[in-house]
């Protein structure tokens, strides 16, 4: 699945500019007094001014070059951004995935997830840059019933659970992109924050023009 941009719900504008553009370097594509989007290597990352949603926050992770986990970490704390430690380590290994994910906040309070995807075979030697973040990889979607959404979107998008899915948690794509499914009120990992319902918009390549929602959800899928 290609994510090919996620729409989010935001309070300040401009704290997120700063973060995004300067701290993290990614490149802004457009900006006005109610939205700003980044370039995030092959996706964009929008935030839209939402006065009317309290607090929302999300979680999404950014796919990395696989072999610059360690480099990422460093460069993260170069830039005055606190990991969020996972039983006291700054990264963590899932060896179902093969992959080393690396969690922070940004200044909304999104659980920000760098991940190092090791089955994607794209290294590079030099030191981590911005340009080292490849893509939008996962957008969190909490559900009442993960496991009816989960049949929705598979039917819907012609896509696959993968690895594994549970009523708790289920992630559906692949490693290029992921929906992840979430039951209400589990604690993001990586976080302190549990599962909650905000509107997000989800723009995903899939060859055909059309915009729906997701059941009963603020969830907005758009395909092209």
């Amino acid at each position: 699945m290609k994510i090919v941009e996620i729409r989010l719900c935001a309070e300040r504008l401009d704290t997120l500019k700063d973060f995004y553009s300067v701290q993290l370097g990614l490149p802004i594509i457009e900006s006005s007094n109610t939205s700003i989007t980044f370039s995030v290597g092959s996706s964009r990352l929008t935030f839209l001014q939402g006065d009317s949603v309290a607090n929302p926050f999300y979680h999404f992770a950014f796919n990395i070059v696989e072999n610059k986990n360690e480099l990422a970490i460093e460069w993260l704390k170069s830039k005055g951004i606190n990991i969020n430690q996972v039983d006291d380590h700054d990264e963590s290994y899932f060896e179902s995935w093969n992959s080393h994910s690396t969690y922070f906040y940004d200044p909304a309070g999104n659980i920000v997830e760098f991940i190092a995807r090791h089955n994607q075979e794209y290294e590079s030697d030099s030191e981590f840059t911005a340009k080292d973040v490849m893509n939008i990889s996962e957008i969190g979607l909490p559900s009442d019933d993960v496991i009816e959404l989960s049949i929705r979107i598979q039917e819907e998008y012609n896509e696959q659970i993968y690895i594994s899915g549970s009523p708790t948690f289920t992630p559906i794509g692949d490693e290029e992109g992921l929906l992840i499914l979430s039951s209400l009120h589990r604690m993001w990992l990586g976080s302190n924050k549990e599962s909650e319902i905000f509107p997000v918009e989800i723009v995903i390549h899939k060859g055909k023009s059309g915009t729906k929602q997701l059941l009963g959800y603020p969830y907005r899928v758009t395909t092209i």
